[in-house]
């Protein structure tokens, strides 16, 4: 058996090598790998858990 789980979290990554990022194209990055995600998943019919803020939630409206 897999269990597959996903922790989605806006896009922060550039911070971590110096870089700037602002929070809109932060969240955009987010939601497309999110539906990218979503998209695989279901084309194959799989299963998965999702762990993620209320926030993003609400922003992504997914």
């Amino acid at each position: 058996m897999v269990l597959l789980s996903f922790d989605i979290e806006e896009f922060d990554m550039p911070f971590e090598y110096g870089k700037e990022i602002s929070f809109e194209d932060q969240i955009a990055i987010s939601r497309a790998g999110t539906i990218a995600i979503l998209d695989i998943l279901d084309k194959y019919s799989v299963k998965a858990t999702f762990f993620a803020q209320l926030l993003l939630l609400k922003i992504f409206r997914i």
